[in-house]
């Protein structure tokens, strides 16, 4: 066995092709940083994953020259089988050695819980690393996971983009391996067009960066989206204005440059009658540009490109190529625009029927009218000051989707849709609860501001849950192609943020009972069921970040249908269980929660307590002390102060020790029995609303 220290060598390699597009570089890079890890033995977080669009690249300080030496125990068969009567070795002996490569000397005998096996010890000596890297990396290379594959020329190996250099060093080491027709070595490129020629490396990462970074490339993705950062604050502090913030669209194009250069340009002012939204989602879409507000927060004409090639002489050349791209977008849309306000939205709604929403839920029409129904309802509950509202926003909230704009953008719908209800001279609180009643769209997305868009929001949403639920198109897994988890998120961050006090379960019940017939028809209770495990399940992954698993657990256990009450409750225990007598308040808790669920399975549970049937003073202190807390505590859970009825209930623990320690529950005198099942029933009842103790782990 070696006992010499091992050796270390920085790793480096890089894999450097055609531009691969923004949004598979950064996932490609990191996923075979981790494999190189992996194989060398280290953490991949010990290392750098850097890339460019023309490059991946994965940088470890130290890896071992040599693997080291692994010590196996590899198991054969049972002695009886392996050894004869004699003594002598048999022939399944004999093959298992020659198996393992080891001589019938080297075999052992160990004992195992399941008899005595016979066994061959080996010390598998360390790869070198440099020949470990050289054979797995075309293979790594062949199986990094990849949306699209191509080829090129009479290349027969498929990859991303075409390869055009490979570089692998371990310290002063050039790996030799081979992929697409490259072979390994110690040279890199410069940027393709400010430095086209080759670069020498080495394995130093501070050199190797430096060196790139003399021939125009920027490597550290960070380092580009800082450039590209301060440069549009630069430019946007030159024409006194500040960049409406995309930050997806930043790191599509951190990773469409090397050598980052933003620079300002302009439209056409005419173009800013056109929605906002549109202008912004056009530049962003096509262009990839980034759009200015002025000091009012007001979209102006400028905008900032950021280029991977540019001179001063270029510099309004490229400016003005984006501006030229920009304006043709932009007058297709202001002309959809203006033909489209020719027609009020309400004349649109008819032709909603037209158009399917999903088959076997009939057209979208069919929906709105639904989601009307609904949303009018819901008001009536929570804001009937505003009902009148909530039906006209409900009954206009899908009308843009028969308009020109929406078909060209219809990541916009909705938002184009208030627009036009401006337009049409509707009420503001209309116009706005259309424009919102897709919120949230995505996880940090707000809800809609107004109770009217509340009211359509929910309406909207959980038709479209009743719906596929109804029709069986259930989610399961990562499959999620109606995004029902989205929308039950949405509607459960409606009810809590927007402080509405509508039991879920009824909500869910009533969107299930608006189903079409052939839908729900005997099926109504079994839907309604699955849609509330569902929201169970969504509710648990909405918390689970802030609060362990059994926290959560313990407080939907509880009961889940006050959406609103969830998030103070968790913290409610929280609060509770970071004092130091929480472990025995929990224990006592739990014995109280499992005898009443013992006795509800013998049928002893539902007997109204009788305080004169009381045989111990134990049974009566606890009987003063939770009619004591009960008003209390009712008053404090009414009024959403559950930390203070959490307070109250530990109070209680005393007399719950006290009872267990001098009172036996389950005697064979059934009223008595039944009695004292009663008033553990009552103090279960006191902190069943908040949180079942019983889920609580330790």
């Amino acid at each position: 066995m070696s006992t010499a220290p091992l050796l270390i060598a920085p790793l480096l390699i890089e894999i450097g092709s055609e531009e691969i597009p923004a949004g598979v570089v950064g996932n490609a890079a990191r996923w075979l940083h981790e494999q190189v890890a992996q194989l060398v033995g280290v953490a991949a977080d010990q290392g750098q994953c850097l890339y460019t669009p023309r490059r991946m690249v994965s940088y470890f300080p130290e890896v071992v020259l040599r693997q080291p030496d692994r010590h196996e125990v590899a198991m054969g068969p049972a002695l009886k089988a392996a050894r004869s009567d004699d003594g002598q070795w048999t022939r399944a002996a004999e093959g298992f050695a020659k198996g393992q490569g080891v001589a019938m000397s080297d075999l052992e005998v160990l004992d195992t819980p399941k008899g005595q096996y016979i066994a061959a010890k080996k010390t598998i000596v360390g790869k070198p690393t440099s020949d470990l890297l050289a054979e797995a990396l075309p293979r790594l290379l062949r199986q990094m996971p990849l949306p699209k594959r191509m080829r090129w020329g009479t290349e027969r190996e498929a990859f991303v983009r075409p390869v055009h250099w490979l570089v692998a060093l371990l310290g002063n080491l050039p790996l030799d391996f081979e992929f697409a027709g490259m072979r390994s070595g110690t040279t890199s490129q410069g940027h393709r067009f400010y430095h086209p020629g080759p670069v020498e490396v080495t394995a130093e990462l501070p050199l190797y960066k430096l060196r790139l970074r003399e021939a125009q490339v920027i490597l550290d993705p960070e380092e580009r989206k800082s450039l590209i950062l301060q440069g549009i604050d630069g430019l946007c502090r030159e024409v006194g204005g500040s960049w409406r913030q995309d930050f997806d669209t930043l790191d599509v194009v951190v990773n469409l440059t090397e050598s980052p250069r933003p620079l300002l340009g302009a439209f056409d002012p005419g173009f800013l009658e056109i929605p906002p939204e549109v202008i912004f989602t056009t530049l962003r879409e096509n262009q990839k540009l980034f759009t200015i507000n002025d000091q009012h927060g007001k979209l102006t004409n400028r905008f900032v490109a950021v280029a991977n090639t540019l001179s001063e002489a270029s510099r309004s050349v490229v400016a003005a190529g984006n501006a030229r791209v920009v304006s043709a977008r932009l007058a297709d849309a202001r002309f959809f625009y203006r033909e489209d306000v020719r027609t009020p939205l309400a004349n649109r709604v008819a032709g909603l029927g037209d158009r399917i929403w999903l088959a076997g839920m009939g057209s979208i029409a069919e929906k709105v009218k639904r989601v009307e129904n609904l949303a009018t309802a819901f008001a009536e509950q929570l804001c009937p000051g505003a009902v009148g509202q909530v039906a006209r926003a409900a009954y206009l909230c899908k009308a843009d989707l028969a308009t020109r704009m929406v078909f060209e953008f219809p990541e916009l719908q909705g938002v184009i849709g208030g627009y036009y209800a401006r337009a049409d001279g509707e009420e503001a609180a209309v116009a706005q609860a259309i424009a919102s009643h897709y919120q949230p769209r995505f996880a940090a997305d707000a809800i809609p501001a107004t109770v009217q868009g509340q009211m359509v929001a929910l309406a909207d949403k959980l038709d479209s849950i009743a719906g596929c639920f109804g029709l069986g198109l259930v989610p399961s897994g990562t499959q999620d192609p109606y995004a029902l988890r989205r929308a039950a998120l949405g509607v459960l961050r409606i009810l809590a943020e927007g402080g509405h006090a509508l039991p879920l379960s009824k909500a869910v019940a009533q969107a299930v009972a608006a189903l079409p017939e052939s839908v729900r028809a005997g099926k109504e209770a079994a839907i309604t069921s699955q849609i509330l495990d569902f929201f169970r399940g969504r509710l648990a992954s909405l918390h689970a970040a802030d609060h362990p698993v059994d926290a959560v657990d313990a407080v939907l256990e509880a009961g889940f249908d006050a959406v609103g009450t969830i998030a103070p409750r968790l913290q409610a225990l929280a609060d509770l269980r970071a004092d130091a007598d929480f472990v025995p308040l929990a224990a006592a808790f739990k014995r109280v929660g499992n005898l009443v669920r013992k006795s509800a399975g013998d049928g002893d549970l539902g007997a109204a307590f009788d305080a004169k049937l009381c045989e111990k003073q134990a049974e009566l202190d606890l009987h003063r002390k939770l009619d004591g807390l009960a008003g209390t505590s009712a008053e404090r859970l009414a009024a959403g102060d559950f930390a203070g009825a959490m307070r109250l209930l530990a109070q209680v623990k005393p007399e719950v020790d006290a009872f267990f320690d001098g009172v036996m529950v389950m005697v064979d005198d059934a009223a008595v029995r039944r009695n004292r099942v009663a008033l553990l029933g009552r103090c279960a009842g006191l902190f069943a609303q908040i949180a079942d103790f019983s889920k609580l782990q330790g």
